[in-house]
């Protein structure tokens, strides 16, 4: 396994959500952005859509 966003290798107990440390505490910065719920909820929309689409008919 290795990271998602640096590609550092790691047992997969060490890269929580795909992020090793010094990536993870990079991302939790208070400079994020908080995302629009409408953009959330237009998200999970499209990839239940495309859920639906890759099962078997």
């Amino acid at each position: 396994m290795e990271c998602t966003d640096c590609g550092r290798p790691g047992r997969p107990e060490a890269l929580p959500d795909g992020l090793c440390r010094p990536c993870r505490a990079a991302h939790t910065g208070s400079d994020q952005a908080t995302p629009d719920p409408t953009e959330v909820a237009a998200v999970k929309a499209r990839m239940a859509d495309l859920r639906d689409l890759l099962k078997a008919p």
